[in-house]
């Protein structure tokens, strides 16, 4: 009987490893880093210690005081660099549902039109005239409630929404065209709308959290923060109480104005989706958002102890992500644009 020949030993792994160009230079080849939008936040980190250790930039003056002008210099770069890693981060969870380009200009038309007399009107609207202003200073606490709901929650909620409304309406345009046009000027204002126009529910959430971003940047930077620095005598201690007060109100920018107005979003998106029913999800969305935003901001009227408040103030921000992560997944499933991308990979 014979003996089978011991087997060869295996091919040791380096051996079988290609050095290819890609293999010594990595941000070379088809997966290529530099390629991947992983990138984004590292190299916006890095732009933002920079520009921090930079400071005061001679380019821009906020103010005659050189330490007032470095530490608004110094808000504005925090703001922004904020207001940038949470709308990577949900624009990711969708899936990259617009291009960064688009939620800048949201967020810049909302940080601009806050500053407008059209913010004036509006604000009026619901302080002065329904009026929200008379019933926070009321003594019956639902009263008070009942101003927060109006004032602070529909009116900013509401305000937010603007570009979203006219950005469905431009889609809707947009979808109209596309299906009465033939061949590729069709599918041109096609690809146009679902880069520019809202359609669907992936669209209003990253809308609207952009939207809420600029809001956040701008009441922050050019109310907040001034009222705050105002009541403080020096200029170091003014810095210094300024910066806590923008980073309380940024980080938990996430569970806040975005989460709020990317919940809205997700209602005008399926208002999209569905016209006929947008008399009744439009309000839905605005109702429901104004009550978050409503009770973060009045539960200091319901309730003197500062341990309530701060865990009345978690549990709202935790329940506002895991409305807006809900939202997120649910309008993922029901995307138009991903359910063919799905069932093709369900498939392979």
């Amino acid at each position: 009987m014979t003996t089978k020949p011991p087997a060869p030993p295996a091919t040791p792994a380096e051996s079988r490893v290609e050095l290819t160009r890609s293999t010594i230079f990595p941000l070379l080849g088809g997966r290529a880093a530099l390629r991947h939008e992983h990138l984004l936040p590292i190299v916006a980190t890095v732009l933002a210690g920079i520009a921090l250790i930079a400071a005061p930039l001679p380019a821009f003056n906020f103010d005659a005081n050189p330490e007032i002008n470095q530490a608004w210099q110094v808000y504005l770069i925090v703001a922004v660099y904020i207001a940038f890693l949470v709308n990577y981060y949900i624009n990711q969870m969708c899936g990259r549902a617009k291009p960064g380009w688009m939620l800048a200009l949201v967020a810049l038309f909302t940080f601009v039109l806050l500053g407008s007399k059209y913010w004036g009107a509006w604000y009026t609207f619901f302080y002065d005239v329904i009026p929200a202003a008379q019933w926070k200073t009321s003594p019956h606490t639902i009263v008070r409630l009942a101003g927060w709901w109006f004032g602070t929650g529909l009116c900013e909620e509401g305000f937010k929404a603007w570009p979203l409304l006219g950005l469905s309406l431009v889609g809707a345009a947009l979808g109209y065209v596309a299906r009465h046009s033939k061949g590729k000027l069709g599918a041109h204002f096609e690809s146009m709308r679902q880069h520019i126009g809202l359609a669907e529910p992936l669209d209003g959430i990253v809308l609207g959290v952009a939207s809420g971003s600029g809001f956040f940047v701008a009441e922050t930077l050019g109310q907040y923060v001034p009222n705050t620095m105002k009541a403080i005598k020096t200029h170091g201690a003014q810095a210094f109480e300024g910066l806590v007060l923008l980073l309380g109100r940024g980080l938990p920018e996430v569970a806040e104005h975005s989460a709020w107005a990317g919940l809205f979003g997700y209602f005008i998106g399926l208002a999209a989706l569905r016209p006929g029913m947008a008399i009744v999800l439009i309000p839905i969305g605005w109702l429901s958002a104004a009550a978050l935003h409503a009770g973060w901001d009045g539960i200091t009227d319901v309730s003197n102890s500062g341990l309530v408040v701060l865990l009345f103030m978690i549990f709202v921000g935790v329940l506002s992500y895991a409305l807006l992560g809900g939202a997120i997944f649910r309008a993922r499933d029901i995307s138009p644009r991903r359910a063919p991308m799905a069932e093709a990979a369900a498939q392979a």
